[in-house]
């Protein structure tokens, strides 16, 4: 028995700023590289905001999820 092939963009469609996509992984895994692709296909590839969480980050994480809910922009919090 197979997973289906995961599709990034299927899911996306599926998100909203009330639903965001959340990615728990396993250890190796990494998906950085398909969310920037689907952010550049999307238009918000150079507005994405990127942080991980460690030594005070906590804050400016929140403020990029507190923007990207206000403005349907995307965002990304690694080691959550």
């Amino acid at each position: 028995l197979e997973p289906p092939p995961f599709d990034l963009a299927a899911c996306y469609e599926d998100s909203n700023p009330c639903s965001p996509l959340i990615f728990v992984l396993s250890a190796g895994a990494d998906p950085n590289a398909q969310l920037f692709k689907l952010a550049d296909e999307r238009g918000f590839g150079e507005t994405m905001k990127v942080c991980s969480l460690g030594q005070g980050q906590g804050p400016i994480a929140a403020g990029y999820v507190e923007e990207a809910y206000k403005t349907g922009g995307g965002g990304v919090v690694q080691n959550f």
